[in-house]
């Protein structure tokens, strides 16, 4: 029945458009409007509104109200309880202001459990509901629904009144049932605890479903599939092909489904307000994301659903699906229009028809579906304009794979491994000596394999569409084939490194140019946030362990990561950080979505619903973000296991993480001591003040260098002299001089810090030790490695001292010393005297070595005698950057890298040529002693036969004498402690097991590869200076040959889908700063593929720095990971850590005991006849896996002509021949390209 309080006038409502119509509540309050009698009706209707639920409200003393429900209007509440309570308030006025717009009704009665309060049901006009009798586009309305959605009780009992109204007054409860996200949930969070894939089997249609089914339900393998899947594997294969085929037309990311209470559900959007009856609902993407964890089989996933969906066909667009059906000129024939058909109908054919039926394959190909894309409309113009007929589109059943560089030939490697030959037709464009082929002949292929920057070289030719009139190729350009093709899918590896959220890359305009239907990313960490939990176990040291996952372990790390940070108070610089990461994260996701997936409603343009990624997704001022919305989009695009779930159908072979503490060698003690010296001496000189303060953040540049020299130092270091190190006293002891000249004692200068006076004399102490060193003066000097021998010849010990030394201690040496008497010994084995000359060789090698140094030695270095007086080591001049009155120490300079060769030369001990005559060369180990055209030399010896066959370490027959003192001589140690640490570990496992070692700063690699080279252990170095070929073929020289043994790695480089299962022993020579970062470098070795228990080991010198900085990342949290991310100093705890740090204590013992100096091995090894003198004709290549044919093209440009067309690659490659098919003119072009 109408109520007795509604009444209808025709006159104005100032509240409402004067073209809509208004309800006035009664006559004594005027609200008016023109409301025609079909408004009237539908406005009194209560079943077109929405229940919404239940308010409870202080009852007013006079209001007439009975037990029974009635037309709710304002005047029945307390104004005294109003005042009182601010909540009723706030939900009082969005009320009153909706019931005057007619927006809601409501229905009132006193309340059945507290007669003082009014029990008030809500019922509200949804969004899609009355349009045409109400406008209500007007966002500022909508925005009092959202606060009457703050107050309002939901629930079913609140809605019966069978609820106590304080316990359901003026609380939120608009959330979605069953939630148990938070809105603080971080997205490491939410990301690893999304749902497992489980594929649905039966799909409309039908190819797609025998895909399914041929992987979920046949026992047997896909046809043309090698290797037996895992059921995670083939639960996500068939999860990317059911979102392929049929995406899920799912509710409206922005919309939370909610409970009616009084039975049924409606949808709201929590951001805007809006409130539907009916979901608004978008497809998913025809794609996503497959982001199994590191090592579990993503490229095999992908194998996998290319050949289970061979042959299938990408739909025709929508938007161009209408009037598709050419007119044939003339009747074609029943072939002909049953080819035609097939293609229509997408029916994959490739596999239907053997290699004999030609004339049914040959018209199916030339029948191939199309669609035109029109031309864009014209301006209107008065003068004659041509029309275009607009761009044809084929359509193709290739896949696109696009890998970075470095990835080319791992791709092309599971290819051979998993794929049976024949059974897919791979075209690869992965250099550019090869050349894109015909568009006719595109279609052949099943798979196109290209590199990012082949991909972004293609698609920046021209666009045109007509190719009879374009004139592109006389200016050497011309328009890719690619662009002329829809493609069934386009998969792209690491495709992380594509986001660019708010600009467009030049990979990401060139997939924008492409027309895929089909879109994956495949990337183990979609970003930084993006990473799966079992990562970080990896880290996690195994105490005697079984290693693997603990479940526990697990559940520990997602609870401590999953808070965001937004909701940090007490440490802001944290929280600052973790809200820029989680910020960083989301945009790269946001770039993702948009711009490679076209996710609706996210990538719809403005004005056709378009939604803000930043506004629904990214997280609010006050750090609330939308989970629900969040999570809803991850789980439409993710692929991908929990933990829990892989470890029920696969266990990985155990991980053991250790933790290798060593005691500091003398000279380990000296480099630590003399970074702090430096810092000592800067910070108190500068008492702390100003720009010549290192900490001052105008120096923060200079300091993170002399930070991560400081990190290599524990390692090793010569990058300090001794200018250097006399300078620093000099500064010291002038400070103290004018302090004390001044008449201030140490307490009554203010601006020092208690004890800075007695800490710089300390640091003056120190630096006059270690100017008493002379294997330090030596070893810096020379940039050499200091090396112990025992039994030296004696004739030729005075002649190879670095420096003078008792006869009864060890022999001190540089490696590149060592390595040229070691290959002088071993060029000369069958000699009468192998020893014969090795004297005079080593004078003339170090006379060469100081005289390639300064030849004016510093006053202050006289003093001391190195065992040659007349030549005496130093360096050449260098100028330490000065202020007022501080040094900052050149020490701040990035170290030159001391050599750039990334192989071995040595061989693995062959047997030598029993050739008195023979003339080998040996290592190309940097010597300073020799020449340009004798290190020429030395990098290309003469052949020896090629070891590609595992060869023996151990040899049969020692070639030396048992009697010679030559057979005695053996390497007793290192000036390293990681070195000897490393070398010993080594030497025992490099027989059974292959090494992967990982490094920061190239010298740390070059100063191993020294060390190996001496040993005859080849070795590769796989740094980020190679090029892509290079890299591809280190990697699959080492996991595939027995040739090398180990290989060493920046860890830098390892965090990019590579797989190196051959390595069951991995070691890092320093902490890894970034846990993601040595999580990735461990993934490298333990994935699939991997049939040994892996062993990790970290190697830290105890009681050091690093061993402090090991410790507190260990006890950070993941915001403060976060923060500290790109520098260690970002993290306070850490920087307060370096600038209290002390000096590590010199012991007596060591300064006068050589022995004591130095890190013995536990073996030591012989120094003569281990024959390893270098490679086969002196090409050190030669044992190496090159890509496919690159071995010849490896480090070369392609030229071109100036004729040729700009993308130097219209080539189609038969055989041994190449077919030119884009010349330098347009008419070249062959009919049908």
């Amino acid at each position: 029945a109408e109520p007795t309080w509604l009444s209808v006038e025709m006159e104005e409502a100032p509240l409402m458009d004067r073209t809509s119509p208004s309800i006035k509540l009664d006559p004594s309050r005027p609200i008016t409007s023109t409301i025609s009698t079909p408004h009237v009706t539908f406005l009194q209707d209560l079943a077109n509104y929405q229940p919404l639920g239940t308010l409870a409200l202080p009852s007013a003393s006079d209001a007439n109200l009975c037990d029974d429900w009635q037309e709710y209007y304002p005047e029945l509440v307390s104004s005294g309880s109003l005042k009182s309570h601010s909540d009723a308030q706030n939900v009082h006025k969005p009320i009153w202001v909706l019931l005057r717009l007619g927006w809601v009704r409501t229905l009132a009665r006193i309340h059945p459990l507290d007669r003082r309060e009014i029990q008030v049901r809500v019922y509200i006009l949804p969004a899609d509901v009355g349009g045409k009798y109400i406008d209500r586009q007007d966002s500022r309305n909508w925005e009092y629904v959202r606060k009457v959605m703050r107050y309002i009780d939901l629930s079913r009992a609140a809605w019966e009144g069978t609820k106590d109204p304080i316990e359901s007054s003026f609380h939120n409860h608009a959330s979605t049932p069953g939630s148990s996200l938070s809105s603080h949930d971080s997205l490491f969070y939410i990301f690893n605890t999304l749902p497992s894939p489980a594929p649905s089997y039966n799909l409309s249609c039908p190819f797609s479903s025998h895909a399914i089914d041929s992987l979920l339900i046949n026992t047997a393998n896909i046809p043309g599939l090698r290797t037996k899947l895992y059921a995670y594997q083939k639960r996500s294969a068939a999860m990317m092909i059911k979102r392929e085929a049929e995406p899920i037309h799912a509710l409206d990311p922005r919309l939370e489904e909610i409970v009616c209470p009084a039975g049924g559900k409606f949808f709201y959007d929590r951001t805007t307000g809006l409130l539907f009856r009916h979901p608004r609902r978008y497809d998913e993407a025809r794609g996503g994301i497959l982001a199994e964890t590191m090592g579990l089989g993503k490229t095999l996933i992908c194998l996998a659903t290319i050949l289970a969906t061979k042959g299938h066909w990408p739909q025709i667009p929508p938007e161009y699906s209408l009037d598709q059906h050419s007119t044939r000129a003339e009747v074609g024939s029943l072939v002909q229009m049953a080819a035609a058909a097939a293609n229509r109908e997408r029916i994959p054919w490739k596999d239907c028809f053997p290699q004999d039926l030609d004339r049914c394959r040959t018209a199916l190909e030339q029948n191939a579906a199309t669609y035109i894309i029109p031309p864009p409309e014209s301006r209107r113009s008065r003068r004659p304009t041509t029309i275009s007929p607009g761009k044809t589109i084929r359509i193709c059943a290739a896949t696109l794979i696009v890998v970075p560089p470095n990835l080319v030939s791992h791709w092309k490697t599971e290819i051979a491994t998993h794929v049976k030959t024949d059974a897919l037709k791979v075209l690869y464009l992965d250099d550019e000596a090869v050349w894109t082929p015909l568009r006719s002949n595109l279609l052949l292929y099943d798979i196109v394999l290209m590199s990012k920057p082949r991909l972004v070289e293609e698609m920046s030719l021209c666009s045109c569409t007509d190719l009879d009139t374009c004139s592109c190729s006389t200016t050497g350009q011309h328009s890719s084939p690619f662009k002329d093709f829809h493609f069934l899918r386009i998969i792209v590896d690491e495709g992380h490194n594509f986001s660019t959220f708010g600009r467009r890359n030049n990979a990401v305009s060139a997939l924008a140019k492409l027309h895929v239907e089909r879109r994956w990313i495949v990337s183990g960490t979609p970003s930084s946030g993006l990473l799966g939990v079992e990562a970080s176990t990896a880290i996690q040291e195994t105490l005697g362990g079984t290693g693997g996952n603990d479940s526990q372990l697990i559940r520990d790390i997602l609870e401590s990561r999953r808070s965001s940070g937004f909701e940090i108070e007490a440490n802001t610089s944290v929280r600052k950080s973790a809200i820029q990461q989680e910020l960083k994260d989301l945009e790269k996701l946001g770039s993702i979505v948009v711009d490679f997936l076209s996710l609706k409603p996210w990538s719809n343009l403005k004005g056709n619903d378009a939604a803000s990624w930043k506004q629904y997704i990214m997280p609010a001022d006050g750090g609330q973000r939308k989970p629900k919305s969040l999570a809803s989009v991850l789980e439409s695009l993710v692929v991908r296991h929990r933990i829990e779930d892989i470890e029920k159908d696969i266990k990985l072979p155990p991980l053991h993480n250790r933790t290798v503490y060593l005691e500091p060698t003398w000279h380990d003690k000296l480099s630590l001591n003399l970074f702090i010296l430096n810092l000592a001496v800067n910070a108190v000189t500068s008492e702390r003040i100003d720009q010549d303060y290192m900490f001052n953040s105008k120096n923060r540049a200079s300091l993170n260098q002399l930070i991560a020299n400081l990190r290599h130092s524990g390692f090793y270091w010569t990058g300090f002299t001794k200018e250097e190190v006399t300078k620093s006293i000099d500064v010291s002891r002038k400070y103290l001089e004018n302090k004390l000249l001044s008449g201030k004692s140490e307490h009554e200068s203010g601006e020092l810090r208690q004890g800075d006076f007695h800490f710089l004399e300390r640091a003056m102490l120190m630096g006059k030790n270690i100017l008493a060193s002379p294997s330090w003066i030596a070893f810096s000097a020379a940039h050499e490695l200091g090396l112990y021998i025992d039994d030296f010849p004696k004739e030729g010990r005075e002649a190879w001292s670095l420096c003078r030394d008792e006869p009864s201690a060890p022999l001190i040496m540089g490696a590149s010393q060592v390595s040229r008497a070691q290959h002088y010994v071993d060029t000369h084995l069958y000699a009468p005297d192998p020893a014969s000359g090795l004297a005079s060789l080593g004078q003339s090698t170090m006379d060469k070595l100081w005289q390639s140094l300064q030849p004016e030695l510093p006053k202050a270095w006289e003093e001391f005698e190195h065992g040659h007086q007349d030549r005496s080591p130093t360096l050449k001049k260098q100028s330490p950057e000065k202020t007022k009155n501080a040094l900052i120490s050149t020490s701040i300079q990035k170290p030159v890298t001391l050599s750039k060769r990334t192989i071995s030369l040595a061989k693995a001990n062959p047997s030598p040529r029993k050739h008195s005559a023979q003339n080998f060369n040996g290592s190309t180990s940097r010597d300073p002693s020799t020449t340009a055209e004798e290190q020429m030399k030395v990098n290309n010896p003469p052949a020896l036969k090629s070891a590609m066959k595992s060869a023996s370490i151990k040899q049969a027959i020692d070639p030396i004498d048992p009697s010679s003192v030559l057979s005695k001589t053996r390497i007793s140690g290192t000036s390293s402690a990681k070195l000897s640490y490393l070398l010993d570990r080594v030497i025992s496992l490099h027989d059974s097991e292959k090494i992967l070692i990982f490094y920061e700063g190239d010298n740390i690699a070059y100063y191993v590869a020294q060390a190996l080279e001496l040993l005859g252990i080849q070795y590769l170095i796989y740094t980020g200076s190679l090029s892509a070929d290079r890299k591809s073929a280190y990697v699959a020289t080492f996991n595939t040959t027995e040739t090398f043994r180990v290989l060493l790695m920046d860890v830098h480089q390892a965090a990019h889908g590579l797989h190196i299962a051959a390595a069951s022993r991995v070691f890092f020579v320093n902490p890894v700063w970034q846990p993601a970062v040595e999580a990735q470098a461990i993934k490298r070795a333990h994935r699939i593929g991997q049939t040994k228990p892996v062993y990790v080991e970290t190697l830290v010198l105890k009681d050091t720095l690093e061993d402090r900085m090991l410790q507190r990342r260990k006890n950070m949290s993941a915001q403060e990971h976060h923060k500290a991310e790109k520098s260690l100093l970002d993290d306070d705890v850490m920087a307060q850590l370096i600038k209290d740090a002390d000096f590590l204590p010199l012991l007596p013992e060591e300064m006068k005991d050589v022995r004591r100096q130095m890190a013995p091995l536990k073996e030591p090894q012989k120094l003569f006849g281990r024959v390893s003198i270098g490679v086969e004709g002196g090409d050190p290549d030669k044992d190496l896996i090159f890509p496919e044919g690159m071995k010849g093209l490896k480090e070369r440009k392609r030229k071109r002509n100036p004729g040729d067309d700009v993308s130097g690659r219209r080539s189609l490659k038969k055989g041994k021949k190449t077919t030119t098919v884009f010349g330098s003119t347009a008419a070249m072009i062959p009919q049908g390209a």
